[in-house]
């Protein structure tokens, strides 16, 4: 099933604010930094980010460490599937 319009811009966004591999931040400072909110709206999007975190997670586009998963970054097959985006 490939990914919908708005978890590519999230993946994105990640990318572009330098939230890759193991710079783990906090899920609600990350939804902050790429603008969830307004990227929600302008996509039509109900769901919470932290749902769409646990969609790309299961697909390997980003991580989460600790025990409490609370904390989200760019996985190498998330930069991976970014950078081959951007040069299409």
């Amino acid at each position: 099933m490939p990914l919908k319009e708005y978890e590519i811009e999230v993946l994105k966004r990640l990318y572009d604010n330098d939230l890759i591999l193991y710079k783990y931040l906090p899920i609600e400072t990350v939804a902050q930094i790429i603008k969830w909110n307004k990227l929600s709206r302008d996509f039509n999007v109900k769901k919470k980010f932290k749902s769409v975190k646990k969609r790309l997670l299961a697909r390997s586009y980003v991580y989460d460490a600790g025990k409490s998963c609370k904390v989200v970054s760019l996985s190498k097959y998330g930069i991976a599937y970014v950078e081959g985006g951007l040069t299409d």
